[in-house]
């Protein structure tokens, strides 16, 4: 009988043209493909730059009880159904005082009591657990995971391959941990420094940015510098009445959204498309959202997919749901915005928290 067995660099290259989803499930299959899949460092690299590359990176956001960590599919067609959402085992509890503070690369960084510190791929499940880190400095032993009053982020600099965690305090002091070196640095903060509105930084260029509350310019920390920078915010007449609430990205620029915090009728959708040119900020659409009773009385914005698709955090009476919002509609209302209206919808539990976003991907830290 003949061997049907293919040659390895058959199936790497078949293996690099599929989703992350199906790798997983393929994994399962034998030794040889379970070993490619999860514990090859070059093939994950290589599937990552491809998918990076062709802009085919799925996005889940992760979501938490005080029980069960769960993620949501925010690119599939059936956002909302069940077949979207996945059951996470995670390394840490959150109900136990972990706290997630980012994530990169489809890693999540969380940190937990007694100065533990986790790495998780949920896509993979693959986790690292580091102890006895030392704490940041800036607060007891026992309340380092609870950060009040902070801004954090993760990210990655690759001209030294490492993940870095940033957490700095509202006074101005900020604590850095290099996960290849594992020790923490401390600095001091900007001095102009005001209460930051946006606690999670949003990682574009090895930079992490923060949206303060002064709303007069955001904070940038460059990852591989380790210094802070100014980069403008959009110039608009409405600032006092429609504060920026949210930051992220859209095909690799920095993008802002102006509403109001309550009875919010409209989002207003801006694009920096030159990173730190003041002039580049563009108001690429307005999202119209429909009058009373569907008005929502708070409004959040949650996460922006790199298609332009925004999903928004909504309360209503005791309901919580997340409505994902997709640039389909473009009309022209009577001061010339681009108008699109809402979208799909997925009604939370009751007590469950939005926690981060991630792309998935079968990257790993090794060790």
């Amino acid at each position: 009988m003949a061997n049907t067995t293919l040659p390895d660099d058959i199936i790497v290259h078949v293996f690099l043209r599929l989703p992350v989803k199906s790798l997983i499930r393929f994994s399962c299959v034998s030794k040889r493909w379970r070993s490619l899949v999860i514990s090859d460092p070059e093939f994950a690299q290589s599937h990552f730059k491809l998918v990076s590359k062709q802009k085919t990176l799925n996005r889940r956001l992760l979501l938490s009880t005080d029980s069960q960590l769960e993620s949501l599919d925010l690119e599939a067609p059936s956002f909302g159904d069940k077949n979207s959402v996945r059951k996470l085992v995670s390394p840490f509890k959150l109900d136990d005082g972990a706290k997630i503070l980012g994530s990169c690369n489809g890693l999540v960084c969380a940190i937990g009591v007694h100065e533990k510190f986790y790495i998780w791929n949920p896509s993979t499940g693959l986790s690292k657990t580091l102890s006895n880190t030392g704490s940041f400095g800036l607060w007891p032993r026992t309340e380092m995971p609870i950060l009040h009053n902070c801004y954090y982020g993760f990210g990655y600099v690759s001209a030294i391959d490492d993940y870095k965690l940033v957490v700095a305090t509202d006074f101005g002091e900020v604590a850095i941990f290099s996960l290849r070196a594992i020790v923490w640095k401390r600095m001091k903060g900007p001095d102009d420094q005001s209460i930051i509105q946006t606690d999670n930084g949003t990682l574009l260029n090895e930079a992490l940015h923060w949206l303060p509350s002064h709303q007069l310019y955001m904070f940038a920390f460059d990852l591989a510098k380790e210094e802070f920078r100014k980069v403008p915010l959009p110039v608009t007449c409405e600032l006092d009445d429609m504060p920026f609430q949210y930051l992220g990205l859209l095909e690799g620029c920095l993008c802002a959204l102006q509403h109001k915090s309550c009875d919010c009728d409209s989002i207003d959708f801006w694009v920096m498309t030159e990173y730190g040119v003041l002039e580049s900020w563009t108001k690429f659409f307005k999202f119209k959202i429909f009058g009373p009773p569907e008005r929502p009385r708070g409004l959040r914005t949650v996460f922006i997919s790199e298609s332009g698709s925004v999903v928004v955090r909504k309360y209503r009476s005791r309901d919580i749901e997340l409505i994902r919002i997709e640039k389909k509609e473009h009309k022209l209302n009577d001061k010339n915005d681009k108008v699109v209206v809402w979208g799909d919808r997925y009604t939370l539990k009751w007590g469950c928290e939005i926690n981060v976003g991630y792309d998935e991907t079968l990257l790993w830290v090794g060790g």
